[in-house]
C-alpha cells in the first residue's frame, strides 16, 4: 500500500487497536519514544487508541505509562474489556469445572503452567520459565495448591515452554476441552487459554459497541497468532515486520518491525503526522 493510498484510507479510521509485546513493546518491554509520540499525536487528533493484548490490566498499566491515559483496554486476549478510566465493560471468565479440568491437564506436562484469578497469577510448581514470566509481566506470582482453593474461576491460563513441547499441550486441550476452551499462541513459547468464543476481535468489538465505533473504521496492529482474528476483522489489519510469514500474508499491510518503530512509521504516513 503506497503512502497516498494509506493517507486516503486513514481518513476513514477512527480507532487504533494495538497489541503490546512485539508490536509496541520491544524486547526490553519498553515503548520507544517515537511510537509514544505518534500515539499521543493520534489521540490529539481525536483518534481512539485501544490497547488489545494478552496481558492483564495491571500489567498493561505498568508498561504503557509513557502513553498517558488511552481510550480503552482489551485485556487477557479479550476476556476483560475496560474503558479508558478502568471501568469494566465486559468480563468473560472460566467457571469452576473448566478451571479445574485445565489444572488436571496441566499436571500431565512438565511445562510451566499458571492461571490468573483476576489480575493475580498463581502456579503450583516452579519451572524454568517461571522467573521469565515474573520479569516479563512485572507481576509477582503466588505458589499455591489449586486443590486447596474452595472456588476457582480463572480469567485465563498460560503454558510456557519451548514451542515443540507446547504442541502436545495444545492438542490435549483441544481434544478434551475444544468445545469449552480457546487455545492460542501469543508467542512461540507461550500458549494461552481462555473460554470458548473469547478473542481480541470479539473483545475489541465489545469495546467499540460501547463507545459507538466499528471494526471497519479501525486499524489494528499485531504480530502473533492471537492477533490474527483482530487483524482480519479490522478495516486495516497491519502485521508487524517481526510477525510470522503466515500472518503477514493475511494482513492488509506489513509494517516495519517493532525494533524499527513499525507502528509509528505506519501512523505517521496514515495521518500525516510529520506534516
Amino acid at each position: 500500500m503506497i503512502a497516498e493510498d494509506l493517507r486516503a484510507r486513514g481518513d476513514h479510521i477512527d480507532c487504533i487497536a494495538l497489541d503490546m509485546d512485539g508490536t509496541i513493546l520491544n524486547d526490553r518491554y519498553e515503548i520507544s519514544p517515537r511510537v509514544a509520540v505518534a500515539l499521543r499525536r493520534c489521540m490529539a487528533l481525536g483518534k481512539k487508541v485501544v490497547i488489545s493484548t494478552g496481558r492483564v490490566y495491571s500489567s498493561v498499566l505498568r508498561n504503557t505509562q509513557s502513553l498517558g491515559r488511552v481510550d480503552g483496554y482489551v485485556c487477557s486476549n479479550g476476556a476483560d474489556v475496560y474503558s479508558g478510566d478502568g471501568t469494566p465493560i465486559s468480563q468473560l471468565h472460566m467457571d469452576e469445572d473448566l478451571s479445574r479440568r485445565i489444572v488436571e491437564i496441566s499436571r500431565r506436562f512438565s511445562s510451566h503452567f499458571h492461571a490468573f484469578i483476576g489480575d493475580s497469577w498463581f502456579y503450583e510448581t516452579e519451572r524454568s520459565y517461571t522467573e521469565f514470566y515474573i520479569r516479563r509481566s512485572g507481576l509477582q506470582g503466588g505458589k499455591v495448591d489449586f486443590d486447596a482453593y474452595p472456588s476457582l474461576g480463572f480469567t485465563k491460563c498460560i503454558f510456557l515452554d519451548e514451542h515443540e513441547k507446547l504442541v502436545p499441550v495444545s492438542e490435549a486441550l483441544g481434544r478434551e476441552l475444544g468445545d469449552r476452551a480457546e487455545c492460542m499462541f501469543s508467542a512461540p513459547y507461550m500458549l494461552e487459554v481462555v473460554i470458548k468464543g473469547v478473542d481480541k476481535e470479539k473483545g475489541l468489538e465489545r469495546y467499540l459497541r460501547q463507545v459507538g465505533g466499528s471494526l471497519d473504521r479501525t486499524v489494528a496492529f499485531g504480530d502473533a497468532d492471537n492477533d490474527e482474528a483482530m487483524l482480519l476483522a479490522a478495516g486495516i489489519g497491519v502485521a508487524m515486520g517481526n510477525a510470522h510469514q503466515e500472518l503477514k500474508a493475511k494482513a492488509d499491510l506489513v509494517a516495519p518491525s517493532v525494533d524499527e518503530d513499525g507502528v509509528a512509521a505506519v501512523l505517521e504516513e496514515m495521518f500525516d503526522l510529520a506534516g
